[in-house]
């Protein structure tokens, strides 16, 4: 794929959470695939260490919920790698954990606005083309969830609503940058719909899985690779002038009622 158009500069740079597998890993690999170096940050070691996307890719291994570890590890990214102008806060829990409304407010906005925070303190004055990426979901901004007939006993969010609550939440605080940060970087969300990622598995051997597939117009479940073409537009130079926005991916399924 030619990434071109996408104007990245040459030496230019990013820090991708959640960077192990999934939405994050197929960002990452594109990301390189554009001629930026990447920083891949993730808490599963064996898997970011077994990516295999050449030089460019640096992997480093901390929980973005701990808030100590990643003052830490975000101080040492910025010293090993100098400035870095591009951010994508992919990493939080999957819904199926047994969160609390706060715990998940907690692993999910607050986990991002401490990512977020530690890596604008770094960034340069100015800091042309600086940009901010976040993963949200159609749970949250456009959704509210499965209905409770298809869902029964998988528990996690299912049971109190903390997944779309705290991916509802990252929405608003994207808007939020976007004001409070003018003229440093812009900020922007994509809002997957139902992605294959190994996280899910076969969803579509279930119940819900079968009537996300049925529903959507597209007639497929979203890949990866879909979300992480629209991250890197949102990111990069071409989207110069898109700021505050959460971009829905689903393949029209959250049109079809």
């Amino acid at each position: 794929m030619a990434f071109d158009f996408l104007g990245f500069p040459a030496g230019s740079s990013a820090i991708v959470t959640g960077a192990a597998s999934g939405i994050g890993a197929a960002t990452a690999q594109m990301l390189c695939e554009a001629g930026l170096t990447v920083i891949g940050v993730d808490i599963d070691a064996d898997r970011l260490h077994g990516l295999d996307l050449g030089p460019a890719f640096h992997p480093h291994v901390f929980h973005t919920g701990e808030p100590e570890t990643v003052a830490t590890h975000m101080a040492r990214i910025a010293a090993e790698h100098g400035p870095i102008l591009h951010l994508v806060n992919n990493a939080g829990p999957p819904s199926s954990l047994p969160l609390t409304i706060e715990e998940g407010l907690a692993q999910t906005a607050g986990s991002v606005q401490r990512v977020t925070a530690a890596w604008a303190a770094a960034l340069p004055e100015p800091a042309a083309h600086a940009s901010l990426v976040n993963v949200a979901s159609v749970a949250g901004a456009i959704a509210g969830g499965p209905p409770p007939s298809l869902v029964a006993g998988r528990g996690g969010a299912a049971e109190n609503g903390w997944y779309p609550a705290g991916k509802a939440a990252i929405a608003g605080m994207t808007r939020w940058h976007a004001v409070s940060a003018a003229g440093r970087y812009r900020a922007n969300a994509v809002a997957p719909g139902i992605t294959r990622t190994p996280r899910l598995g076969d969803i579509t051997a279930g119940a819900y899985g079968r009537d996300v597939l049925a529903r959507t117009p597209l007639g497929r479940l979203g890949e990866a690779e879909d979300m992480a073409r629209a991250i890197l537009f949102l990111l990069s130079p071409a989207a110069s002038f898109v700021n505050g926005q959460t971009l829905v991916v689903d393949g029209g399924g959250g049109l079809a009622f």
